[in-house]
């Protein structure tokens, strides 16, 4: 099985990148985000943005990216998510893990 941090072209991964905005900074929204991430073997970053929305960028399966957005939307996910902007590309294979920034 390949490892989300597999070079580029590696098995299946593919990049997300998501702005989410809404309540998310304050509400432990990247901790969350982090952690889901991990159970589901995705690696990237999440980070905190001046405007008041939060960056994901995440790297693996397309079947784990899914259900990492599934869970972001859902009554789960800590504070208010009102809109989540959502961009795929190929995975670089640049993260070694997953860092809350």
């Amino acid at each position: 099985m390949d490892s989300p941090n597999s070079p580029a072209g590696a098995g299946d991964h593919v990049r997300l990148t998501a702005v989410v905005r809404g309540m998310v900074q304050g509400v432990g929204f990247r901790y969350r985000v982090m952690r889901q991430a991990l159970k589901l073997d995705l690696a990237g970053t999440v980070i905190n943005q001046a405007d008041g929305s939060v960056v994901i960028t995440a790297e693996g399966l397309p079947s784990a990216l899914d259900g990492l957005m599934e869970w972001v939307r859902s009554p789960a996910a800590p504070g208010a998510v009102e809109n989540v902007d959502e961009h795929h590309s190929p995975a670089t294979g640049e993260f070694s893990g997953f860092d809350a920034g």
